[in-house]
């Protein structure tokens, strides 16, 4: 048996252990972001769907023995065998989802390449830049019906919308060894990497002035769902509608208004009742922490409230009949 099949013939039998892994990082790290990034959503927050890859046969016996690596021991020595790749929109994200996986119990991890220390060694050079870690279970883990040995690796790569663009542009021209990269090549690659940096800075500022706009209503959100969770007993689904509402309804949340809503449901328990039932026919609406507004302004207004409802009048309907109100 020559070294090949014997390398080969180990990865078939250990491979399955090795996928297993890579959804087992995959999963609990994406669970992990979940209170974190929290209301945002894990589907929305990563820009690219999650999935595990096992490295094909043909290209890890070349990377074994083919490639000047000179490994000590080929199938020890290379950590990516499996990998799984988080892909934000943001550095600033990048370093949430590092923050995650680096707080994870259970398994140990080493940094492969961290952009930021790079950069700092040659500040004048623009490079591929991502975060990547090796990820090792810390003792054998059943995953599933799969058992993993302690120190299986899988590689995680932690990177921008912007760099995971820039490597698929240059990961068979530039970095791989099918083709010599030209001075050109590289001084394109470079310019391209630059001009990726100052996008991306120019992102951070629109993040950050976006949530500083957006501050007053994430607050008013904030107060209305732990007054909805309290008093109704279900768990709020801010949406776009919330947006729409608050657009209406923020110059009336002023003061105390988390406790004027808490005090109309108190005064009107009916209306607990109404929601929840609105909220179990699928009625968006309903799920809204905004909707308490809404209802506060009913009860000042009557039905002069359809002037400040954002939405149409017939969806307005069943708030106004919940308070003795119609529309006509």
């Amino acid at each position: 048996m020559t070294k090949e099949d014997a390398f080969l013939a180990r990865w078939q039998d250990e491979r399955a252990a090795y996928l297993a892994w890579g959804q087992h990082v995959s999963s609990v790290i994406s669970e992990a972001l979940i209170p974190v990034i929290a209301p945002i959503s894990v589907g929305y927050f990563l820009k690219a769907p999650l999935a595990p890859r096992l490295k094909d046969d043909q290209k890890l016996v070349e990377k074994a023995f083919y490639r000047n690596k000179s490994y000590a021991d080929p199938y020890a020595d290379i950590t990516d065998k499996v990998g799984t790749r988080f892909v934000v929109l943001l550095g600033t994200q990048v370093k949430i989802v590092t923050e995650v996986l680096e707080g994870v119990e259970g398994w140990t991890w080493s940094r492969d390449r961290d952009y930021e220390e790079e950069q700092s060694r040659n500040p004048v050079a623009f490079e591929y830049a991502a975060v990547h870690f090796v990820v090792r279970p810390s003792f054998d883990t059943l995953v599933g019906d799969t058992l993993v040995p302690a120190g299986t690796p899988c590689e995680v790569q932690v990177k921008t919308i912007l760099q995971h663009a820039y490597s698929e542009l240059t990961h068979d021209t530039i970095y791989k060894p099918q083709i010599e990269a030209t001075p050109v090549m590289q001084r394109n690659a470079a310019k391209a990497m630059a001009l990726l940096e100052a996008t991306n800075d120019y992102f951070e500022r629109v993040a950050t002035d976006v949530a500083t706009a957006l501050s007053t209503v994430r607050d008013i959100t904030n107060e209305l769902s732990t007054v909805y969770r309290d008093v109704i007993g279900l768990e709020p689904s801010p949406t776009v509608l919330e947006g729409l509402l608050l657009e209406a309804y923020e110059s009336t949340a002023e003061g105390d208004y988390a406790d004027r809503a808490r005090a109309m449901l108190r005064e009107r328990p009916f209306l607990i009742d109404r929601i929840k039932a609105k909220v179990a026919e699928r009625n968006p609406i309903f799920s809204q922490p905004a909707v308490l507004l809404a209802y506060m302004d009913v009860v000042d207004l009557g039905k002069r409230a359809l002037r400040r409802w954002p939405l149409t009048p017939a969806e307005m309907e069943p708030i106004l009949s919940d308070l003795g109100q119609t529309i006509h």
